[in-house]
């Protein structure tokens, strides 16, 4: 199974957003072919109306099945009322052929921290219990610093008791943005994935404009960055399930 991890677009009518990039990422997104698009928060800026209307216009663009959570961006200014209205549910779970995915609305209205709570960890656990399926958990907020983001900030407030539910359940995959900055780490059994941002003018240092594809076979994660302005895709990490090894060219 295909994945292709999009985040932060920033859809505004101000400097954040670059359409042409958009573009430009949007026609090298669908000759990967992903079976999901799984779009981690931050659509919009500002939350605002017209922005959701951009979002959903330039969204269309995309030929795969989307699934979408918010981000804090989204919840500003009565966002989070819109966010349904637009995208449907903000937090689910979704039943694929070889997967269940949860995702899930880490962000909270006018505020650019995050928490998930308790409901969603038992949300977690009863659906790991319900389905001999690999889940993937999917949410906008980071789960511990992202190297090369600048000064930590906005990492979930329960960070720690989400990760060990994660870990405890050994939860092969989850996929975050927010930071701007596409990495990856293995802790125990899981693989921890930021995508940078797919549109945002906001880019860090000379990582660009970026997307992630997660290709997923039997026992085996393979992640590929995918730099848009360079045109260039770099196979970053590849997790074997089943004896545990993760080579991570993060670190080459």
């Amino acid at each position: 199974m295909r994945i292709a991890h999009i985040s932060d677009i920033h859809c505004t009518f101000g400097s954040d957003f670059n359409p042409k990039m958009f573009d430009k990422a949007v026609k090298t997104l669908n000759k990967f072919e992903a079976d999901i698009v799984f779009i981690s928060g931050d659509l919009t800026t500002e939350g605002l109306l017209s922005e959701y209307d951009l979002a959903k216009e330039k969204l269309k663009q995309i030929e795969s099945k989307l699934a979408i959570v918010p981000g804090n961006h989204d919840e500003r200014n009565l966002g989070f009322k819109l966010f349904p209205e637009f995208f449907g549910e903000p937090s689910f779970v979704h039943t694929y052929d070889d997967l269940n995915f949860i995702g899930f609305a880490s962000s909270e209205p006018d505020k650019d921290t995050g928490r998930l709570g308790r409901k969603r960890h038992k949300i977690i656990e009863k659906a790991i219990k319900e389905t001999s399926k690999m889940t993937v958990i999917g949410f906008h907020h980071h789960l511990i610093p992202v190297p090369n983001s600048g000064r930590e900030a906005n990492i979930l407030d329960d960070a720690g008791e989400t990760l060990d539910i994660i870990l405890r359940n050994e939860v092969p995959l989850v996929l975050m943005g927010h930071r701007h900055v596409p990495w990856g780490v293995k802790i125990h059994k899981t693989l921890l994935m930021n995508a940078g941002t797919f549109s945002c003018n906001r880019t860090r240092a000379h990582f660009g404009n970026t997307f992630n594809i997660v290709d997923i076979d039997d026992d085996v994660i393979e992640v590929t960055v995918v730099n848009v302005g360079e045109e260039k895709e770099k196979k970053m990490i590849e997790f074997n399930l089943e004896d545990g090894c993760c080579v991570n060219r993060n670190y080459d």
